[in-house]
């Protein structure tokens, strides 16, 4: 391509001529349109605006840029050095003379701007806005790299908290006995006696060159230069030394600050958990949204003005075309590839009549259109009743198993009105909630459900608050050891000795009891830090990364948060040396679209794997940032899974798994605010146009701006900023969640990624295996199927909430009002009771999850009655 765009913090000498260059530390992402054209987007910050920056090779290695403006005029670029050989091109502007600098015109509007690169190339620019400023940029920063060092120090046993409890005690003592054995070569340091040029008494002087022509100018003189001795500390072994009190003093900071960012992200969950509880305990009557129900009532309208509106009909009904009146039924299906029919129940005929002809059932079969909009409506309402004027041809027929149906094809129809139980139930609702304010008192069911949330809460509190204390104590500790340290480098800069790297040739360290103990104390640090991952200059190179590509690095913020969501709240276990391959990856600013990498990660109870691949290659070419795909009991969940080397094709140790899986895509779009339709429609091109999704994989976008969903249909209290794919026909297969890391939404928002992911997981969990107790009394009342009790046998799948496993005896089987199989799941150590059961119209597995958890769409006025997102059977 031989472009290479980068964001510049320029600070200005004079025009034209720089004085510091700051490079930002990832690549502007260019993607190249089927026309050859080159598109990147750059963004405009609110309060400094980094310039962009080309630096061209290979062919474009002799072009000078220009701008084409709006009347049509080449304004050439200015190339600048950003003093480390490397040179750049940047637009060139006016020079203000109030702020000494150049000012970008492209940094004060958006819009999209032309470049031309020689006669054959041309680059677009799409500048989008963003209300960012420095300080929001250095959150992002900030928390992710006190993210990734907790992480890395953890040990990950599950959502509540229980973090670090080993690594980063083991580090604190080390660090405690670095900094004592530090300490005491402080107090005794070695040192050596050098011979320097000083001024002395003449009587005790011992002359060299200075004293001779000190003399011929000052004959007589009472002191005079000579040669004399100093006792000097600025020695190899102390130069080593505090080199290592500045690496422990750096490695105390961070780990300290990672302490206490892990500690408020506690307290602020547990403060939450505490209010969630309060608030549902409080809940005596539930609000109404007017615009949720409107927009779900708006939905039942529209199927059915689309029977009444249907194209085959016409206003006036033709010779010999009769009224008919049926109530429709579930659909019908002899054979793949049949003619769509569908049950239904005439109800001005009687049943005796149907008895006497020895006609079992009624089926009817309408033009595909109009049946396709009668199924879609008869999932809102199962007693949906049709009026249908029209010729039909009536007769009987016998099925496979001999029994005898009814058969009415319509050969025309002139019109088609229906009619809806539930709508009128629905509007009939709507006045009464309107009358009281769009309020409405719980029932005891719901109230019990309200109870049993609010405890859960409680518990999970609890177990947050516990943690809060202990994680105050090790980084009060941590703060205290990194003063120390902080206090011994004051005091070797008050003894003139610097600082560094390199281990002397001496046998100090080797020799001295008190060298030998600081630099032995220094190897369990080491030791130590080797195991983390944080060993090196893991430290320094993140410390380098800046904050000028705001959109990168919301990439690699949200990478941090999914890692640390599969650690910390499922439960995952890293590969080895994942803290090393993951530093290495997201510290280099190399050419965009460079190689991507994978992380796995595994649960042992039960049996699943974790593959995350950052920026994996589509077979199309195209790169979405993330790919997260789960396995249960080390099965491939894909073929590309299968052809991967060290992948096992081992079946589950429970069942094979029937059910359809799938990957989970994710797209990390940096916008503080969207246009009207914009999301949706960024949402369209990654679907249809750059195909995320083509190996069946889920496609969501990570986004932070607030109450980016323009139309509703949620009750739930994330609708407004997340839509997880829940309406039909989407069936959770796209969508996007708010994601951001400010004060105000940051921790409160990885619920939303958290109960995306758990929305994977719960689609790759099998369904529990069932077993049977037999009743000994024999009396036939032992259970609802007979006289046996069924039981879950086994079972792999765990907490979403927390992690923990869910041992057979944690789950409850139970059946459904067609009979259909449901499982009742309680985690035993958070409480958190979730329920797996089945549409009534399709068998579509469903997940209720309680109030902040649950990702399915719900009824506007009963949040716990779930919509099928296969078949939008509901309401």
């Amino acid at each position: 391509m031989g472009v290479l765009a980068h964001y510049l913090d320029i600070e200005w000498q004079a025009p034209g001529v720089t004085r510091r260059v700051e490079v930002s530390t990832y690549p502007i992402e260019i993607e190249i349109a089927p026309d050859g054209t080159l598109h990147a987007e750059v963004s405009i910050f609110r309060d400094f605006a980094p310039w962009v920056g080309l630096q061209l090779s290979g062919a474009l290695a002799g072009v000078e840029p220009c701008t084409i403006n709006a009347k049509n005029e080449r304004l050439p670029w200015l190339q600048v050095s950003d003093g480390n050989d490397r040179m750049w091109w940047i637009p060139e502007t006016g020079w203000s003379k109030a702020g000494n600098k150049h000012v970008s015109e492209m940094h004060r509007s958006f819009g999209s701007f032309s470049v031309e690169l020689g006669s054959r190339q041309k680059l677009i620019l799409d500048a989008v806005a963003l209300e960012l400023d420095r300080a929001h940029a250095q959150e992002y920063l900030d928390d992710f790299r006190d993210e990734l060092v907790w992480l890395a120090i953890g040990r990950p046993t599950g959502a509540l908290g229980e973090v670090g409890s080993d690594n980063i005690r083991d580090l604190l003592d080390a660090l405690k006995g670095f900094t004592d054995a530090a300490s005491r070569v402080l107090e005794h340091p070695a040192r050596e006696i050098r011979e320097v040029t000083g001024v002395v008494a003449t009587a005790r002087v011992r002359p060299n060159s200075e004293t001779f022509r000190a003399v011929m100018r000052r004959p007589g003189a009472r002191s005079y230069p000579g040669r004399t001795a100093q006792e000097s500390a600025d020695i190899p072994e102390n130069r080593y030394l505090r080199g290592l009190v500045e690496h422990c003093r750096r490695l105390a900071r961070s780990l300290a600050r990672s302490s206490g960012h892990h500690q408020a992200h506690l307290a602020a969950r547990a403060a939450r958990e505490k209010s969630r509880a309060a608030d549902l305990l409080a809940v005596e009557r539930v609000e109404v949204d007017p615009e949720i129900f409107d927009n779900q009532l708006s939905d039942i309208r529209k199927r059915l003005d689309a029977i009444a509106t249907w194209s085959g009909s016409s206003v006036a009904p033709g010779p010999g075309e009769r009224l008919y009146r049926f109530t429709v039924g579930k659909e019908f299906k002899v054979d793949r590839g049949a003619a769509k029919e569908f049950f239904y129940r005439n109800p001005d005929r009687d049943d005796r009549y149907d008895e006497r002809e020895g006609i079992n059932f009624s089926v009817a079969r309408l033009p595909d259109d109009l049946h396709d909009l009668v199924i879609a409506a008869s999932r809102f309402d199962k007693d949906i009743c049709l009026d249908l004027t029209g010729n039909a041809v009536i007769t009987t027929f016998r099925t496979a198993n001999g029994k005898l149906g009814r058969r009415a094809t319509f050969t025309h129809i002139s019109n088609a009105l229906p009619r809806s139980p539930v709508l009128v139930r629905r509007e009939t609702a709507r006045s009464r909630y309107e009358r009281n304010g769009w309020h409405r008192p719980i029932d005891r069911k719901e109230r019990e459900e309200y109870r049993l949330e609010a405890n859960t809460a409680l518990t999970r509190a609890s177990h947050f608050a516990e943690r809060v204390e202990g994680s105050a104590i090790v980084s009060s500790e941590l703060n205290v050891v990194a003063n120390s340290l902080d206090q011994q480098d004051a005091a070797w800069e008050h003894l003139r000795v610097v600082s560094s790297s390199k281990f002397p040739l001496g046998m100090r360290f080797f020799q001295a009891p008190i060298y030998a103990a600081a630099l032995a104390a220094y190897h369990r640090v080491s030791e130590l830090e080797k195991r983390t991952g944080l060993s090196g200059d893991a430290l320094d190179r993140l410390g380098r990364i800046n904050t000028l590509h705001a959109s990168a690095l919301y990439e690699r913020w949200c990478l941090i948060k999914i890692i640390g969501i599969l650690m910390q709240d499922f439960g995952f276990e890293p590969q080895g040396e994942w803290v090393q391959h993951l530093v290495t990856s997201i510290s280099q600013a190399g050419q965009p679209n460079d190689a991507g990498f994978s992380l796995s990660f595994t649960r042992v109870h039960p049996c699943m794997t974790a593959r995350l691949d950052a920026e994996p290659v589509l077979a199309n070419g195209r790169r979405p940032d993330f790919r997260l795909r789960f396995t249960v009991g080390g099965a491939p969940v894909s073929k590309s899974d299968a052809d991967e080397p060290g992948w096992g094709r081992r079946r589950s140790i429970f069942r094979d798994v029937t059910r359809p899986q799938s990957g989970l895509v994710m797209d990390a779009k940096f916008r503080t605010r969207w246009k009207p339709d914009e999301l949706p429609s960024m949402l369209r091109v990654l679907v249809d146009t750059k195909k995320y999704g083509q190996d069946g994989d889920r496609v969501f976008i990570l986004q932070p701006a607030k109450a980016a969903i323009a139309h509703r249909t949620s009750p739930l209290g994330w609708s407004r900023d997340c839509d997880y794919g829940q309406e039909h026909p989407t069936g959770h297969a796209h969508g996007s969640i708010q994601l951001a890391a400010d004060p105000i939404s940051g921790a409160a928002s990885l619920t939303n990624l958290r109960r995306l992911i758990a929305l994977q997981l719960q689609q790759v969990f099998p369904e529990p295996e069932v077993g049977e107790v037999r009743d000994g009394n024999g009396d036939g009342n032992a259970g609802r199927w007979g006289n046996t009790t069924e039981n879950c046998r086994s079972n792999s799948s765990f907490c979403i909430a927390c992690g923990e496993a869910h041992e057979p005896a944690d789950v409850k089987p139970d059946r459904t009002e067609r009979g259909n199989r449901k499982w009742y799941y309680r985690c035993s150590r958070c409480g958190t009771g979730t329920m797996q059961t089945r549409c009534f119209g399709c068998g579509t597995f469903l997940h209720k999850n309680g109030l902040q958890m649950t990702y399915h769409l719900t009824v506007a006025d009963q949040i716990s009655n779930v919509v099928c997102y296969e078949c939008g059977a509901g309401f």
